[in-house]
């Protein structure tokens, strides 16, 4: 039986210091030595800009969840004060048609 730790990504599993390190020299060669800062610096910006749409959804979901509820409409009695008035409309419409 496979017990996945909530810290742990199935398909990734755990990264440790050779692992991290690897990769690194990986990019660092797919890129060269003068693409890597340029490389990571978009890449936190990018991270950056994410957590701050993040945050800014966020907070405009709570404001509205701490926003004082809108009133309560009845809409039963709207739809039957709609139906008088249609039927008051409809007896006008044949009044005026004879």
């Amino acid at each position: 039986m496979i017990n996945i730790t909530p810290s742990t990504l199935a398909f990734i599993g755990n990264f440790g210091g050779g692992e991290i390190i690897l990769i690194f020299l990986i990019v660092l060669l797919l890129f060269g030595a003068k693409k890597v800062p340029e490389l990571f610096r978009s890449l936190g910006k990018g991270v950056n800009e994410f957590r701050k749409a993040k945050d800014d959804w966020e907070q405009d979901i709570q404001d509205v969840m701490n926003q004082e509820p809108l009133e309560d409409h009845d809409f039963d009695k709207k739809s039957n004060t709609d139906k008088e008035t249609d039927s008051v409309k409809s007896e006008g419409e044949k009044q005026t048609a004879s």
